[in-house]
């Protein structure tokens, strides 16, 4: 199963926008090629002080549903801007409620 890590940043000001993007492609990530699928980095279309560190997963969400990786990302951008950190996962119409 696939399932997705989600950082937003809603960043203090344009300052701190141009700082997270400098800080977001100099971070070199750790070897996770059998788990993580991708890593990228969005910005809002129409709020430009938001942006968004999406990764991609494969497997098994871990127990504590947010990944180590993610909660270090999600730290290291604090400095930014508020931080709103969800972990979430596609839905299928064949899954049943509870």
């Amino acid at each position: 199963m696939d399932w997705f890590e989600i950082i937003h940043i809603r960043l203090f000001s344009q300052k701190e926008r141009q700082a997270a993007m400098r800080a977001y492609y100099q971070m070199s990530l750790p070897d996770l090629r059998d788990a993580m699928k991708s890593v990228r980095l969005l910005q809002d279309v129409l709020l430009d002080t938001d942006l968004r560190i999406v990764i991609e997963w494969h497997g098994k969400v871990t127990k504590k549903a947010k990944s180590a990786l993610g909660l270090q990302l999600a730290s290291a951008f604090t400095e930014f801007g508020r931080i709103n950190h969800i972990v979430c996962k596609e839905c299928s119409i064949s899954e049943r409620s509870s």
